[in-house]
Formats: C-alpha cells, sequence, structure tokens
C-alpha cells in the first residue's frame, strides 16, 4: 500500500491539466477529515485570476480571465463521525461585469473509512453533483473523488485522484476524464501550516493531451488555525501557471468556521 501510495505521488508531478480554461476554478486538496457527527461548518471560498492570457465563455458571452473573481459558499454537515454532507453555491464576476450566481453543487457526500490511522493509508471517498444554471452552462456534472492520506511524523501526503463525468447537455457522449491532485503539508507547528499543492487534470481517459498541451498549477500554501478551539481555519495559496495554456497567476483563499 505504501509503495503505491509514493508511486502515484511520483506520477503527479509527470502529467497535467488538459489544455482550456472554461470556467472559475476553485483549488483545494480534500484530506481525511471531515466534521464528526451534529457538528457544521461554514466555508466562503474566494479566488482571483490577477493575470492570465486565456478568455472564457460568461453567459453567452466572451469575457477575459485575467481580473476573474470566483465566490462560493458552503455548508457541511456531519451526519455521522464518518459520513458528511454539504451545499454549495458558486458566483463568478469577470473584470467590468458583475456579479452572477452561476452554480449549484446539490449534492456532496464525504465518507471516510475506519478511524485515523487505522489503515496504512488513510482513505476516504467524495461524491459531487454539479447543477450549473442553464443560461450559464448546459450541462450537469458528476464527481467522483478519492482521498489518500499518509502522515510521516510532521509530513502529511494527501492524493485526490478524481473521476469527472458529464451527465446532461451536448458533452454528454464524452468519456469520463481524470483529474490527479496533491498535497504536501508541514504539520509541526499548531498555528501554522505550511504546504505545497499540485493541480492536474489529465483529460478523457481514451484521449490524453500531451504535456506541452496541458495545464498545471503549483500552489504554495498555509494553513492558519485561530478562534477558541480552533474553530477557524484559514487556508490560502498563490497558485503559478507552469504551461502556457495555464493562468499566469491564481489567488486562493478559503475561510472556515467550524461550530456545533
Amino acid at each position: 500500500m505504501n509503495k503505491l501510495f509514493i508511486f502515484v505521488i511520483v506520477l503527479t508531478v509527470r502529467v497535467g491539466l488538459p489544455c482550456g480554461t472554461v470556467s472559475a476554478q476553485f483549488f483545494r486538496v480534500y484530506g481525511y477529515m471531515t466534521p464528526d457527527a451534529n457538528e457544521k461548518e461554514l466555508v466562503y471560498w474566494y479566488s482571483l485570476v490577477p493575470s492570465s492570457d486565456h478568455s472564457y465563455e460568461f453567459f453567452g458571452e466572451e469575457s477575459g480571465r485575467n481580473g476573474l473573481m470566483a465566490h462560493s459558499l458552503e455548508m457541511e454537515y456531519g451526519i455521522t463521525n464518518n459520513l458528511t454532507v454539504a451545499f454549495y453555491a458558486d458566483f463568478e464576476q469577470p473584470r467590468n461585469r458583475e456579479l452572477r450566481f452561476v452554480r449549484t453543487k446539490a449534492v456532496m457526500a464525504n465518507y471516510r473509512f475506519f478511524n485515523k490511522s487505522y489503515l496504512p493509508v488513510d482513505m476516504a471517498v467524495y461524491f459531487e453533483y454539479k447543477l450549473p444554471r442553464k443560461d450559464y452552462e448546459n450541462t450537469e456534472e458528476i464527481e467522483f473523488k478519492v482521498i489518500l492520506e499518509k502522515d510521516l511524523g510532521f509530513h502529511q501526503l494527501v492524493l485526490n485522484p478524481t473521476f469527472e463525468k458529464k451527465v446532461s447537455g451536448e458533452d454528454v457522449t464524452e468519456g469520463a476524464e481524470f483529474a490527479l491532485n496533491g498535497g504536501y503539508y508541514y504539520r509541526k507547528h499548531h498555528a501554522f501550516q505550511p504546504g505545497l499543492e499540485y493541480y492536474l487534470k489529465m483529460g478523457e481517459l481514451a484521449e490524453l493531451s500531451g504535456f506541452p498541451d496541458q495545464t498545471n498549477y503549483l500552489f504554495p500554501c498555509f494553513d492558519l488555525f485561530f478562534g477558541g478551539h480552533k474553530q477557524f481555519i484559514w487556508h490560502a495559496g498563490i497558485g503559478l501557471g507552469l504551461t502556457d495554456p495555464a493562468d499566469n497567476l491564481v489567488v486562493k483563499s478559503i475561510l472556515s468556521w467550524g461550530f456545533f
């Protein structure tokens, strides 16, 4: 199991996202831990693209991604100590355009197996159903994610193999896409924990793009814990586009408030 996990980590630095940025993205490597039973978590996501050479379709009109801002509100609820459900509402605002609601992620479930450190590699699964506004994008999509996490002293490795499939709209006949995101985190200090994340998407399983046409992002990042019982967590980072199809620079911020 440990050798397999290390092999997949090595693989992540050799492949990347397919060409083309369709909409604003929220970057997060999902960890194994989830809210416990009856615990609630309110999350505000923010993403900014300060520099990009690309454009995308925003409600039927082409808009530059340079200056694009995206926001998301999320509410998580722990049904049991192992099962969490959540609801998202996503908003986007290209430069010089109004802020508009674009998508609901109506069904999200995160289930973790066993207790922490029971298995050689902690494992969880994540399911999401994406419902965009029809005048924004006429395609619904499901996402299934495997979460693998391994602690080595103060060092933590996390990997998210992800499958995405369009289930309605003109592109429903497209095959499943495969993404592979990973992160390294240094957990020695309780209040401040730095990390490094890598985000990639390989495209359709049957037809992967070559490296020059893929999009790769490297995110130096950190987690800051504050408040009584550390119920507030601020995760932030700066993403560097490593290939031409990527946005040049992306800033992300995720602020979480856990409460009972």
